[in-house]
């Protein structure tokens, strides 16, 4: 088992002093950024909130961001218009995370309340691509149903890196969505759920205090 010098030790800790100055002076910079320029892309955006660098933003005067919010790099936020007369609608508390690679596609209405996480790499969507019609001749993939359409993410809530979230569902509040999951369905308040599609696998007893599993 090797041991660390005093000399290695000290160089260590000096590269890792230079690491937090940098990922300090990386975080002051993008909350600059988002000040001075995001805040009048969006339609609001609070107090300390820091979008790094996205990879996609359309539409997003029709959506507002709330304080202490944290969007990492490579998000993808696109609002869907179809009728300047019902504009989508996205809303994103206080104190949301959502990590790199999100994507955010909303054509009606997406909520993400207070304190929720989205993990990288996730997909929230409201949007369908309807295919029944087998005789229409535009792509599916430029087919769009979106009136009426919903998504909320409760407060507190959690999903899952890999995961996807899709139209016309409600993650409760302290919900958690498991990784790679797919959620096609509401998932109740204090509840975990994983798989494809995502299934209750635990709920919190209150009686009990307790994370009961479920018969699958």
């Amino acid at each position: 088992m090797s041991v660390l010098t005093k000399g290695a030790v000290s160089a260590l800790s000096n590269k890792l002093r230079l690491l937090d100055l940098w990922n300090m002076t990386a975080l002051g910079w993008h909350r600059l950024k988002t000040r001075v320029w995001y805040a009048h892309v969006f339609e609001s955006v609070g107090q300390k909130t820091t979008v790094y660098q996205p990879l996609l933003l359309t539409n997003v005067h029709c959506a507002s961001i709330g304080e202490r919010v944290l969007i990492r790099s490579g998000a993808r936020i696109e609002m869907i218009v179809t009728d300047q007369a019902a504009l989508p609608r996205l809303v994103i508390g206080n104190r949301v995370n959502i990590e790199q690679n999100v994507h955010i596609i909303c054509g009606s209405s997406i909520e993400i309340q207070d304190g929720a996480t989205i993990t990288g790499n996730c997909a929230i969507v409201d949007v369908e691509h309807p295919y029944e019609d087998v005789d229409d001749p535009t792509r599916i993939g430029e087919r769009l149903r979106t009136r009426g359409n919903h998504v909320v993410i409760g407060q507190g809530a959690f999903i899952g890196f890999n995961s996807i979230v899709l139209p016309n569902v409600t993650v409760g509040r302290n919900a958690v969505v498991g990784a790679h999951s797919v959620v096609t369905r509401d998932v109740p308040d204090y509840c975990v759920v994983a798989g494809n599609p995502a299934r209750i696998i635990k709920r919190y007893n209150f009686e009990t205090r307790s994370w009961d599993r479920e018969d699958l």
